[in-house]
């Protein structure tokens, strides 16, 4: 009975460990700020995407859709920002200002 129980064990702790891999936060470096918060810091950019207006629709026919909140993260990551302020973030379309922070 101890086999399975063992067996049982290591299901549990791969299926909990695929869970913990698998998570939506793609960019864990980028803080949410306000205004006042990026006063010392440093400016890199502001960005702006647009939105796959389908992705509202509700019999949408594609899972991976072009979400503009998740590009003005993932373009603000990769040119090293440490902050973003949100200019606007719609269903159509966002934008922010990126900035790097020297803490």
């Amino acid at each position: 009975m101890t086999l399975r129980s063992d067996l049982v064990k290591w299901i549990i702790l791969v299926a909990i460990l695929f869970y913990a891999a698998c998570t939506q936060n793609r960019f864990p470096n980028i803080v949410v700020a306000e205004e006042g918060m990026v006063n010392t810091c440093h400016y890199l950019d502001t960005i702006s995407e647009t939105s796959d207006p389908g992705k509202s629709a509700i019999n949408y026919k594609y899972y991976k859709y072009y979400d503009g909140e998740l590009k003005v993260l993932e373009r603000a990551n990769n040119m090293g920002a440490t902050h973003l302020v949100w200019l606007y973030n719609y269903a159509l379309g966002s934008s922010g200002s990126a900035y790097r922070c020297d803490e």
